[in-house]
C-alpha cells in the first residue's frame, strides 16, 4: 500500500492511544462491562470500524497499517515486544468475542483453524466427565450447561489449550482438550499470540535497515516513548502557584518515586548530574514552576556547593534554554515515563531514572518503608516491581497512597504514563483541581495553613493530541543540550 507521511504518524499515534488504554484497563480490574465499554470508546475514537463499504475498506486499511508500524516500532527489545504482544492479544481476543458464532467460524475456516469436532456417540461417552468441567474444587455447579448433547466440543492437542487448563475449563483425554465450542475463542487467541511473537523477532531482524530510512527512521525509534495522553505539559500555565516555598511538601506528597528521588538528590547534593538537570528541569517546567522560579531553587541550592558565578555560567543560561528562551527557542516537553524508562541507567551519584527499572528489589522496598508503606499496600506495589512490569507498579504506588482516587472522579488515565500526569492526579485529588483551594492551603511561608498539600492545579492544562513528528512531543526535536557558556 501507498501511505503518506501524515497517514504514518497519525495511525502510528492513534494506534498507540488504543494499546496504551488497553494496558491501563487490564490493570484496573474492572468487571468484564465496564471493562468493554472503555474500549469500546477508544475503539470507536481512534480504530472504528464503520459498517459501511467504503468507510468500512478505510477502516481496515488503517487498522492494517497502524498494526505493522508499531510491530516494527516495537520489535526493538524484549520489552517492548513483550508489551506490544500482550496489548495486541488482548485487543484480538476482544475483537473475536465481539463475532457472531458463525463470524466466529467464517473467520477460522479463512485462517485454516478447523479443529476435529467430537461427535455424538463419543461425546455421550464422556458426558459424566464433562460434566465435571469448570466445578469448583470446594462447591457444585459446572462451568458448562448441563445439557451437553447440546454443547459442541472439540478435540485440540492439550498443550494449545493451557489457558483453558489452568482454569478447569476442558476435560484432558488421552492428550487431548476437548473444548466446548464457546470456549474456541481462546484457543485462536492462543496461535495468534504465537504467530506475532515469531513476527516480532523476525521483525526486529529487519528494524535496523528500516531505522535507516530518513523518512520513517526516527519515527519508528522513537514512537514507543511517546507520551500519547491527553495533557501535553508541554506549557507552564500555572506559574507562580507551584513555587520553590512549596517544593518539600510537594515532593513528600504529589510527586512520583523518580522525581521524589532527584529532588532528594538536590536536596542533600546540592547539584545534580546531566541526566538528572535535564529530566527534573523539564518536569517541574510541565507542572507549573516558572522559569524565575526554577533559576531561584536552583541557585539557592546549587551556590551551598558552587559560586554564584559558576552557577551562572554553568547553568543559567540552560535552565533558559529549557523553558525555550535561548538556542532554537524551542519549548522542550518533559520526559513520558517511556521515555525515562527507556533512557540511560543513573551511575554513582547520580539520581535520575526510574526507580522501578533502575534500583533493586531490596533498594525500592526499603523506601517504601521509609514513605511508612508497610504489608499489603508494600506488596501490591512489589509484585509488579518483580515482574518488570515499571508502569504498573507507578500506578500502583498512587493508587495505596490516593485511595478511591477514581471513584472521586480523579482524571488517573495518564498515571503511569507520565510523571506530570501523576503529580496532576495527585493534586487534583487532593484539592480537586481547584486553583484557588489549593492556593489557600499555603501560607506564605510555605507552610500548609490546614492541609499540607502542594498549590498547584492539576486542571486545564494545555490539550492537545501527541504527533509523532512534533517538536513538542520530544520525537521531532532533540532533547535540550546543556551549552558551556563563558
Amino acid at each position: 500500500m501507498e501511505i503518506t507521511m501524515d497517514e504514518f504518524e497519525t495511525f502510528a499515534i492513534d494506534r498507540l492511544i488504543v494499546l496504551r488504554a488497553i494496558e491501563s484497563i487490564r490493570i484496573r480490574n474492572l468487571g468484564p462491562v465496564e471493562e468493554a465499554e472503555r474500549l469500546s470508546s477508544y475503539l470507536h475514537k481512534h480504530l472504528h470500524w464503520r459498517a459501511e463499504d467504503g468507510d468500512f475498506e478505510q477502516d481496515r486499511r488503517k487498522d492494517l497499517i497502524s498494526h505493522f508500524i508499531l510491530r516494527l516500532s516495537h520489535c526493538q527489545s524484549e520489552d517492548q515486544r513483550r508489551w506490544f504482544l500482550a496489548q495486541e492479544s488482548f485487543l484480538f481476543k476482544y475483537r473475536l468475542e465481539q463475532l457472531s458464532s458463525q463470524e466466529v467460524s467464517a473467520f477460522m475456516r479463512a485462517n485454516g483453524l478447523m479443529f476435529e469436532a467430537v461427535d455424538d456417540d463419543e461425546k455421550m461417552s464422556l458426558e459424566k466427565d464433562l460434566m465435571t468441567v469448570g466445578v469448583p474444587a470446594n462447591g457444585p455447579g459446572s462451568y458448562l450447561s448441563t445439557n451437553i448433547a447440546s454443547t459442541d466440543f472439540f478435540k485440540v492437542p492439550f498443550a494449545q489449550a493451557l489457558d483453558l487448563v489452568s482454569k478447569r475449563k476442558v476435560l484432558i483425554k488421552g492428550g487431548m482438550a476437548y473444548v466446548p465450542s464457546s470456549n474456541v475463542t481462546s484457543i485462536v487467541v492462543a496461535r495468534f499470540r504465537t504467530n506475532l511473537s515469531k513476527s516480532l523477532l523476525v521483525a526486529a531482524q529487519s528494524f535496523g535497515a528500516v531505522a535507516n530510512d530518513p523518512r520513517v527512521g526516527p519515527l519508528l525509534q522513537g514512537v514507543h516513548r511517546q507520551y500519547v495522553g491527553e495533557q501535553d505539559f508541554n506549557s507552564n500555565g500555572q506559574e507562580g502557584i507551584f513555587t520553590p516555598e512549596h517544593l518539600d511538601q510537594i515532593a513528600d506528597q504529589s510527586m512520583p518515586l523518580c522525581m521524589r528521588g532527584l529532588h532528594k538528590g538536590v536536596k542533600q547534593d546540592h547539584k545534580l548530574r546531566h541526566q538528572g538537570r535535564q529530566q527534573y528541569w523539564l518536569y517541574l517546567k510541565g507542572a507549573g514552576l516558572s522559569m524565575e522560579d526554577s533559576i531561584r531553587f536552583f541557585q539557592n541550592e546549587f551556590t551551598k556547593v558552587m559560586t554564584a558565578e559558576q552557577f551562572q555560567k554553568e547553568h543559567m543560561y540552560n535552565i533558559r534554554h529549557a523553558y525555550g528562551k535561548e538556542g532554537k527557542r524551542t519549548s522542550y516537553s518533559p520526559y513520558s515515563c517511556m521515555k525515562i524508562i527507556m533512557g540511560p541507567a543513573p551511575g554513582q551519584g547520580e539520581h535520575h531514572g526510574c526507580p522501578y527499572r533502575h534500583q533493586s528489589e531490596q533498594s525500592i522496598s526499603a523506601l517504601f518503608g521509609s514513605m511508612n508503606i508497610n504489608g499489603a499496600d508494600r506488596e501490591k506495589i512489589m509484585v509488579h516491581v518483580k515482574k518488570q512490569a515499571f508502569q504498573v507498579a507507578c500506578q500502583r504506588h498512587f493508587e495505596v497512597t490516593h485511595p478511591n482516587a477514581h471513584a472521586r472522579g480523579v482524571n488517573t488515565d495518564g498515571v503511569g504514563n507520565h510523571p506530570n500526569a501523576w503529580t496532576s492526579a495527585s493534586v487534583e485529588y487532593h484539592h480537586g483541581g481547584d486553583k484557588a483551594t489549593a492556593a489557600a492551603s499555603m501560607d506564605k511561608s510555605g507552610k500548609a495553613a490546614s492541609e499540607p498539600a502542594p498549590a498547584f492545579n492539576a486542571g486545564a492544562q494545555a490539550q492537545s493530541k501527541g504527533s509523532v513528528g512534533g517538536a513538542a512531543n520530544g520525537l521531532g526535536a532533540a532533547a535540550p543540550v546543556e551549552v558551556a557558556t563563558n
